[in-house]
């Protein structure tokens, strides 16, 4: 194995940090409390509301990347980072996942509604991977004025306006802050999933 393919290795390590600490941390609290058929929604929000897992998981992921890039040659960085990006933005979407299917194990499946609302109320469940795809951004250089209008760029602001909207618009109305929270939460899904439209090729004259 050469020295590539072992950063490559630790790194990897690393972005398994944030997904196998939280379900480690989820089926420890879980056992504490006594196993049940289904998660008990104070050890979902526990593990989504602990700040420490959340800095933990955030500093696993950078330094996953700094390993990969101080591993890779300077003339091969750009691509690398490319690659990073794609990673990144990966995982975002896995995250989010993961978060969704918790809440929605521990309301059995079948209570859409609180299902919404625990997920909205585990803000690090959302902020973890609005962070990575902020990151993925980042690393490419990709924040330019003429890129605003980017529906991942809107997307990424949607998703920022979830907590802000939870705790700002929540703690005056409950009810209106989580409905406005699931609306940015919706659309900020919509236009991260959705496919971008390929400009149409021009008219020859």
């Amino acid at each position: 194995m050469n020295v590539r393919e072992r950063y490559e290795d630790y790194s990897t390590l690393l972005y398994m940090v944030p997904f196998v600490g939280s379900i480690v941390y989820a089926l420890a609290l879980w056992v504490q409390n006594g196993i049940s058929l289904e998660l008990p929604t104070s050890v979902y929000l526990t593990v989504t509301r602990d700040p420490i897992m959340f800095i933990l998981a955030s500093l696993a992921v950078m330094a996953g990347l700094a390993i990969e890039v101080n591993g890779t040659e300077p003339s091969a960085r750009p691509a690398k980072l490319v690659s990073l990006s794609n990673t990144l933005q990966t995982m975002a979407v896995a995250s989010i996942v993961i978060a969704l299917i918790g809440a929605l194990y521990a309301n059995g499946f079948t209570d859409i509604g609180d299902t919404a609302s625990d997920f909205v109320l585990g803000k690090y469940g959302l902020v973890f991977p609005v962070i990575l795809v902020l990151l993925s951004y980042f690393i490419t250089a990709q924040f330019k004025v003429d890129s605003l209008l980017n529906r991942k760029v809107l997307a990424v602001i949607a998703m920022l306006l979830v907590p802000v909207s939870l705790y700002e618009i929540g703690k005056r109305e409950t009810f209106v802050g989580l409905g406005v929270a699931f609306v940015f939460l919706l659309i900020g899904s919509i236009l991260y999933l959705a496919p971008e439209r390929k400009a149409a090729p021009p008219t020859k004259q």
